[in-house]
């Protein structure tokens, strides 16, 4: 992405979730500066992504399902903001590949573990085995954000957290071994919520 779209919707969403509805982000000193890096949210509204976007230091492209991709205008605004589509129910070998030369070019990758919203704020849904399948298979750290709020949408009570990158060993992706890592950053996102709702306790979501 060239810089000056970047500047143009890092604005936008800056007028969006700063201004108006005043999104906290906190943690983004943990965010490594440079290299690859897996982005592994907790997902709660199709306003995630944008308000990721705007709370990390670093461009971060996402996979996202096909379905956005199909209406001319969430298409248009998909790939101006990077992402790229993944057909889900099955292995995408495109998408796949797409994923790892991102993370091959040092660049920021991101994948909602649990793949679909979850509509309660409190909970954490299944996990997929795309982000710890992706990042045993490059030995790339994996950064847990939770996301608060994000459903409702109200002014002042919308976060970001932004979490320590978990290390990953380059590795075969067995079953056991993406059931720990998924479990290494189940603990860490809710761990990252219940230490934000415990500093702040006006956060109602």
């Amino acid at each position: 992405m060239d810089k000056f779209s970047e500047c143009l919707w890092r604005s936008a969403f800056e007028v969006v979730y700063g201004w108006i509805y005043k999104a906290d982000v906190v943690g983004r000193e943990n965010f490594p500066k440079e290299g690859p890096v897996i982005v592994a949210p907790n997902h709660k509204s199709n306003n995630d992504p944008c308000i990721v976007g705007r709370a990390l230091p670093r461009h971060v492209s996402f996979m996202a399902k096909e379905e956005l991709f199909k209406n001319p205008i969430s298409n248009f605004f998909c790939r101006w903001l990077g992402a790229f589509p993944l057909k889900r129910g099955g292995v995408d070998k495109i998408a796949i590949r797409h994923a790892m030369g991102l993370l091959k070019n040092n660049l920021v990758l991101g994948i909602f573990p649990e793949g679909t919203r979850q509509k309660k704020d409190n909970t954490l849904g299944r996990f997929h085995d795309g982000v710890a399948s992706m990042a045993l298979r490059t030995g790339v750290p994996v950064v847990p954000v939770a996301i608060m709020g994000s459903y409702q949408m109200k002014r002042g009570q919308v976060a970001a957290v932004i979490g320590k990158p978990i290390p990953v060993a380059k590795a075969k992706p067995t079953t056991e071994a993406i059931a720990e890592l998924n479990e290494k950053v189940r603990v860490a996102l809710q761990g990252l919520m219940d230490d934000y709702r415990a500093a702040h306790p006006d956060f109602k979501r």
